[in-house]
């Protein structure tokens, strides 16, 4: 465990610098029905990092509702963790909305160094817990949304877990915000809490029957950038022209952080070409379409339009010399404004270095220094699902999340290195969290796993879909194994019909009992096997002692595994971490 270091003072206040993972039971929720996204702002545009004298000349809030809002909250928190329905934590935002709709005003505005939110299709977690480390590192309090859901109802409940029953925070305030904030949300909780920073990951084609295509989320995007105010920071990906394009009408700070140069073994062959989605394609300027002289996976690369001739923006923060060293370990080079680094990247796969590359663009933005950006980024342990490692049974658990078609991708290009063949247990669920429909499965390049598969365990509530999937990629289906969450209908008929049976036979005389016993093994119906805990225990019965088991799920299908492996003890519920 890191040690922290001795409180620091703060980093300066300079006027130029100065500009959700949900409970268990989210996830049989409408939880993202309950987020609408208005035209035009609803509540009054605010300005960060007020002085004393400015918070006190504005209005008085409703200190007793915000106090009751808190108590309420907190307590309906309590009972959940009680009951064991889950966290506590979502139910407690819920519940302090209810009690006084402002309660997240009201907390925010204590907030004594503003708030910084991360939003973006992948990497969102990983980025925000990469910063949290290295501000504590540098010495800053920090308080984070790891409890609650990136909706505005985790953002509520961070605040009142973090209150006093007065309607205070606790410490005055004296904290910095992390806010893990989803895509759709944005724009609804910018006028609440207006950011210091706002660090945009990337945009990618995800849960099409919730955001819609990218150009909406855009859309949103845009509204919500129109109404903070100009002493805010930009954090963009200068990689991604759907993010890069986000600053060409902001009058603000922006940063652009990006990579100039990978090894060989991150370059993609021809087959991976063919496989790549791509969903930004033409110039938000001119419409004309892109063309890259160096792409990297998706639409992420160097690109320019011949149109127009709009390019990639010039990075601030640029990593060079990305290579591998090892599975879980990446180095690369970092040019940090006129300063040149090397650093260590604790996790595998290239769209971690371009998490790692947006903390530290934040952190730069915060006038952090190096040493701190090294301890807390060198020093990181995966989060919940995100790489994350758990022993079981003598073997290793790898989680790796992947809940669209890029994220995807990116994962098997990550674990077919090498020639060491695989043990591999995919979870496909269609549920609201999730998304319902499934059909970009048919996007992701399966046909890679074709030999490097050694065993494959398929399981969740569209296990067949997925298993229908791999055999048209030509993966052996000797080497699969489908475990559905639940029985199917008619597995449920052929069990009614054995109970049925079993009833007869106890009724039947002893000579005709023994002729049902004559009948040939394979002729016998055989029984079905579901839920995801039989799935993991196979998936872990195929796979070697002192080799690893990769689990590849989808958003509830994480929670649910999580879930499990908490119920036998093999790791603590994610929602028990503490903030430094």
């Amino acid at each position: 465990m890191r040690k922290r270091q001795p409180s620091q003072p703060l980093p300066s206040e300079n006027p130029k610098d100065t500009k959700d993972t949900p409970d268990i039971q989210a996830s049989t929720t409408d939880e993202s029905a309950a987020e609408t996204i208005p035209a035009t702002p609803t509540r009054p545009r605010q300005e960060p990092a007020l002085s004393r004298k400015q918070r006190q000349r504005r209005p008085p809030h409703n200190q007793v509702r915000a106090g009751l809002a808190v108590v309420a909250g907190r307590t309906a928190g309590a009972v959940s963790r009680r009951l064991r329905i889950g966290g506590g934590t979502s139910i407690a935002g819920v519940v302090a909305q209810r009690v006084y709709p402002d309660i997240i005003e009201h907390l925010a505005r204590e907030l004594k160094h503003g708030s910084v939110m991360i939003t973006g299709t992948n990497g969102k977690t990983t980025t925000s817990s990469f910063i949290a480390d290295i501000l504590n590192d540098s010495g800053m309090r920090v308080w984070r949304n790891r409890e609650g859901s990136n909706l505005t109802r985790g953002i509520a409940a961070s605040l009142i877990i973090r209150a006093e029953p007065n309607g205070h925070l606790r410490q005055s305030g004296q904290a910095i915000s992390i806010l893990e904030v989803d895509e759709a949300a944005l724009p609804k909780l910018v006028p609440m809490i207006p950011p210091r920073i706002i660090v945009f990951t990337n945009l990618f084609r995800d849960q099409l029957d919730r955001y819609g295509e990218v150009d909406a989320i855009t859309s949103r995007w845009k509204t919500a950038i129109a109404q903070i105010p100009e002493n805010a920071t930009l954090v963009l990906n200068a990689d991604d022209p759907a993010i890069a394009q986000l600053g060409d009408n902001f009058k603000g700070r922006i940063i652009y952080y990006g990579v100039n140069q990978l090894s060989t073994a991150f370059h993609q062959d021809s087959a991976d070409e063919r496989h790549q989605v791509i969903d930004t394609r033409v110039c938000s300027t001119c419409g004309g379409e892109f063309v890259y002289d160096t792409r990297f996976y998706s639409h992420m690369g160097h690109y320019r339009c011949l149109n127009c001739g709009k390019s990639r923006p010039t990075p601030t923060v640029e990593a060079t010399n990305v290579e591998a060293d090892g599975f879980d370990r990446l180095r690369m080079q970092v040019t940090l404004g006129e300063e040149q680094h090397e650093i260590i990247v604790p996790l595998p796969g290239l769209y971690n270095i371009y998490n790692a590359l947006a903390a530290i663009t934040t952190a730069y933005a915060l006038d952090i220094p190096w040493e701190p950006i090294t301890s807390g980024i060198e020093q990181f342990k995966p989060v919940f699902g995100r790489g994350e490692s758990i022993e079981v049974q003598g073997k290793q658990l790898r989680l790796l999340l992947a809940k669209n078609p890029t994220g995807f991708n990116e994962v098997l290009r990550t674990l077919i290195t090498g020639e060491a063949p695989r043990h591999l247990l995919f979870v496909l669920n269609d549920n609201t969290a999730d998304g319902k429909d499934i059909s970009w499965i048919w996007d992701v390049d399966f046909e890679r796993l074709t030999g490097y598969a050694a065993t494959i365990v398929v399981s969740g509530t569209r296990a067949y879909d997925l298993a229908l999937r791999l055999k048209y990629a030509g993966v052996n289906e000797e080497h699969i194994r489908v475990i559905p969450s639940a029985s199917l209908r008619a597995s449920r008929t052929l069990e009614k019909d054995e109970r049925r049976d079993e009833r007869r036979k106890e009724r039947t005389t002893p000579e005709k009992q023994k002729d049902a016993l004559q009948i040939p093994e394979q002729n016998r119906p055989s029984k079905q096997i579901y839920g995801l805990a039989n799935a993991l225990q196979s998936a872990l019965g195929e796979t070697p002692t002192g080799e690893t088991l990769f689990v590849v799920p989808t958003y509830t299908g994480l929670l649910e595994l999580h879930h499990e492996l908490e119920q036998r003890g093999f790791t603590a519920r994610y929602w028990e971490g503490k903030d430094v």
